[in-house]
């Protein structure tokens, strides 16, 4: 059970662009940009990020053989810098989920082709800030 911190969902609101990790079964890694997500918040227990998927290749190839991901989110404006763990629970095209995510981002980005959205159980958060603190699990 982990709920990200109000202070959390700001910071990743001001960075705009996180890296999203990936890994083969293997351990071959993978890293892309992400620039459109969400941070869905209504569950009582967990949150979840959800990851509009427009371009990903290598990056799809690696969830289905490894759903285990991790983001990390840090700017000079952010408040500290966090490391977040999770697992892709669900990948879907269809339903509120999907429609819901694509009728706010089409407006804003019309040419992009919103295939799908990956749902990402947050499970994890660590410090990745300098100093005495920097790996250790905050959440």
């Amino acid at each position: 059970m982990v709920k990200l911190t109000a202070e959390m969902k700001e910071d990743i609101k001001k960075v705009g662009v996180l890296p999203l990790a990936t890994a083969t079964k293997s351990g071959v890694p993978n890293v892309v940009p992400i620039a459109i997500l969400e941070i869905d918040d209504s569950d009582e227990k967990d949150d979840y990020i959800n990851i509009m998927n427009n371009f990903f290749l290598k990056t799809m190839n690696n969830i289905k053989e490894n759903p285990l991901v991790a983001l990390y989110f840090w700017t000079p404006e952010t408040v500290g810098c966090n490391q977040i763990k999770g697992e892709v629970v669900e990948i879907t095209a269809k339903g509120s989920v999907y429609e819901d995510f694509a009728a706010r981002v089409r407006p804003e980005k019309p040419d992009l082709p919103l295939k799908e959205v990956l749902r990402v159980k947050v499970t994890e958060v660590f410090d990745c800030q300098l100093g005495k603190e920097a790996g250790k699990k905050k959440l």
